[in-house]
């Protein structure tokens, strides 16, 4: 441990910060964040003496203790690089290589053309051959009836509702149409891997049961007129009965089968694409693999998907995470033919020495020429559209080979397919995205602690009404069952009718509202329960209350009986603190990450990658408003008891984490099951803090996994504090 007092400026300003070089770099960061409110992706660090940029743990320990922060934002971007580095558009403060790397891959670029002239093929057909069938095959992506009828497979509703709570989650309850298209894209990726299946062999089709390759067979009629010119046979390893699959290459058919490999995914799924209007790719990897690209006017460029993983906009996934060596990715669109290899490697200079099917020269004319064909009758203004993002595209394929990796994000190894078949194909790897250098994140979760506390006068009115525990637990089990009447309405019209005496106090009327729901009694005397307000609130909290219903009711079974006694923590949870920012050691992208421990529900987890023999969460309060912190709770996870937390301490900071003081410390503690809340209280009293932190020991068995998961972390003042 190293301890040191840094002088920091900023705006004129400046700051003194205490750093322990055992908190790491991205504690430092965050202190300053506290300080100066500028997020640790945006910092730049430098030395004030000689000016180096501070970029990791070991440059704190050596440099001197005067340090400038700058927020990138703030610089004036420098000018563009010349136009004789491969005619880019890059600008130098994005180009991170050195001028003695970029020398070198220039040279190997060089080198790995002169050597294409001797080694590729002349211009005989073969790239135009093996290109030229995906072309008719995008164009029945247009087909209408297809369109439709892919639409109709989809739960729209479902998915939508599903896209805003996204965006809910991020503070953006007022979307534009473009961030909605975007994540609703999104949206419709997820669906599509739950809802496709893939196929290594086919299960038996006469008893279920497993099968073996039995080789190909000639395919039938029926099977030809949707383009499955291949057959493959399955022998069943109990029956000895043959059952065939057949390779469709008809999207239409695709949507009725909903099963394949990769090329059967990638087709049915751009064909979605296309149903709800996205501008659409078919992406054609000659090392064996197909996915999607759909250009997204909120990014403003084209994204990658892959339906068979589920990862979205990570084109370096192949190249980096399965090990693949590329060497053609071509697009193949209603409108033209593209090569786009270069938004899938970091390595163009090794791609180039394996891209020998023919000259480049001789590819660029082949697309040209495939190209003007597709975009044959299009309007002058529609062609003039299409030369100005074909240019952009350029401009951006040229400067991403040039750009470095984010060294934090961690691609995963091919995880659709059989284990054995992905070694045998060299793509087998990590079995997770993930991050170890994460942003500071906002928690939108004020819903959570209104749904908490509005339980309180709903207990209340049952202890007045001295309801036995059975009695307490029927009428929460119908809660829940009205709740679930609820959530499972159309989500712009929830609604769902109660008839008990209890819906008509003042105690469910904070409860509903707590919801953004309210009661309405119709002229038969009916009372129905709808909106109130935004139905994307409602979508949010719902889950939290039918949770919260669940823990309640186990908590009251396990209690010898119910009255005043019960209205105290933990079975009341008042006074939780919300609406802070989040910063951890590292996270599970796009569902693991740290606000997931905060928002309220099972669904999701904070789960760290690398936690296992240690990793931290660090909470700061709005505002840097001070809290006295009485109490908090864990709950486990939905799997992998291994990875829950064993070992931690819970620590507080009034200086914007600078300096940071003990206020609980556990060790060898357990989860006996699955969404187990344990609850723990602070002994120290008096202590005002606006920065907690968790530090996290090590997991339950620290030899099985690497990683540390948490479902929920809720932390709770004493009442009336926030000063």
């Amino acid at each position: 441990m190293v301890a040191r007092k840094f002088q920091v400026r900023h705006n004129d300003y400046d700051f003194v910060v205490d750093y322990d070089t055992d908190d790491g770099f991205e504690v430092f960061k965050f202190q300053l964040f506290s300080l100066t409110s500028v997020p640790p992706d945006e910092q730049k660090i430098i030395c004030a003496h000689d000016d180096r940029v501070v970029a990791e743990d070991s440059d704190l320990i050596s440099i001197s203790e005067k340090l400038r922060l700058v927020s990138i934002n703030d610089e004036v971007q420098e000018q563009r690089l010349s136009k004789s580095i491969s005619n880019s558009a890059r600008n130098d403060a994005e180009l991170l290589v050195s001028d003695e790397e970029l020398a070198r891959m220039l040279q190997a670029e060089e080198e790995a053309l002169l050597l294409q002239q001797y080694v590729a093929a002349e211009d005989n057909g073969e790239f135009e051959q093996r290109i030229r069938p995906y072309i008719a095959q995008v164009s029945k992506y247009e087909d209408p009836v297809s369109q439709e009828a892919a639409r109709k497979t989809v739960p729209v509703d479902e998915l939508e509702e599903k896209a805003l709570v996204s965006l809910a989650k991020e503070g953006n309850f007022k979307p534009s149409k473009i961030e909605q298209d975007h994540a609703f894209l999104l949206q419709l990726l997820s669906w599509f891997k739950q809802s496709f299946r893939w196929v290594n062999a086919p299960p038996c089709d006469g008893c279920g049961n497993e099968t073996m390759n039995n080789g190909m067979g000639s395919p039938l009629s029926s099977e030809i007129q949707f383009g499955a010119s291949r057959v493959e046979l399955f022998r069943c390893k109990f029956c000895s009965r043959i059952t065939r699959f057949p390779r469709y290459n008809d999207p239409l058919k695709l949507v009725e089968t909903r099963r394949g490999r990769c090329g059967e995914w990638a087709n049915c799924f751009t064909l979605y694409c296309r149903a709800f209007g996205y501008e659409s790719r078919l992406i054609l990897d000659f090392t064996d693999h197909v996915w999607t690209e759909c250009f997204s006017q909120f990014l403003g460029r084209w994204m990658h998907l892959d339906p068979c993983e589920g990862v979205y906009d990570k084109p370096l996934l192949y190249e980096n995470g399965w090990n693949k060596k590329l060497n053609y990715a071509i697009a193949i669109a209603k409108d033209g033919v593209y090569d786009v290899t270069k938004r899938y490697t970091r390595k163009w200079h090794e791609v180039l020495t394996r891209r020998n099917i023919t000259s480049e020269p001789a590819l660029s004319a082949v697309l040209t020429t495939l190209t003007q064909e597709c975009r044959r009758g299009f309007s002058s203004q529609v062609l003039s559209e299409l030369d100005g993002r074909d240019k952009k595209e350029r401009e951006a394929l040229e400067s991403d080979i040039y750009s470095t990796d984010d060294a934090s994000i961690s691609l995963p190894g091919r995880q659709s397919g059989d284990e054995e078949w992905r070694k045998l194909r060299l793509e087998f790897g990590s079995d997770s995205l993930s991050c170890s250098s994460c942003p500071v994140r906002k928690c939108i979760d004020e819903h959570v602690t209104r749904i908490y506390n509005a339980f309180h006068p709903v207990l209340s009115h049952f202890v007045k009404e001295e309801h036995s525990k059975f009695k307490v637990i029927e009428l929460l089990e119908n809660l829940k069952g009205i709740f679930m009447d609820v959530k499972n309405s159309p989500f712009k019209k929830r609604k769902a009718s109660v008839d008990s005496m209890l819906y008509g106090t003042q105690a469910f009327a904070e409860l509903l509202s707590s919801l953004s729901l309210e009661t309405k009694v119709n002229p038969d005397g009916r009372v129905d329960i709808c909106l109130a307000g935004d139905p994307v609130k409602t979508s949010l909290a719902l889950p939290v209350v039918l949770d919260a219903l669940d823990d309640m009711v186990h908590s009251i079974e396990k209690c010898d009986s119910f009255g005043e006694d019960s209205l105290s923590f933990p079975f009341l949870k008042l006074n939780r603190m919300h609406s802070g920012s989040v910063l951890a050691s590292g996270e599970e992208l796009p569902l693991g990450i740290a606000t997931s421990a905060f928002d309220g529900t099972r669904t999701f987890k904070w789960e760290e990658p690398n936690g296992a023999k240690g990793g931290w969460i660090i909470y700061k309060v709005t505002d840097n408003k001070m809290h006295e912190l009485v109490a908090y709770e864990l709950m486990s996870a939905n799997d992998a008891p291994e990875r829950d937390p064993k070992d931690w301490v819970v620590e507080g900071s009034n200086d914007g984490g600078s300096s940071w003081h003990l206020l609980d410390k556990q060790t060898s503690q357990t989860f006996e099951r699955r969404f187990q809340r344990r609850s723990f209280k602070i002994t120290s009293s008096g202590l005002l803090f606006s920065v907690f932190r968790f530090r996290f020991l090590a997991v339950r068995d620290v030899q099985s996994t690497s990683r540390l998961q948490v479902g929920s972390i809720d932390l709770y003042e004493r009442s009336g504090q926030g000063i």
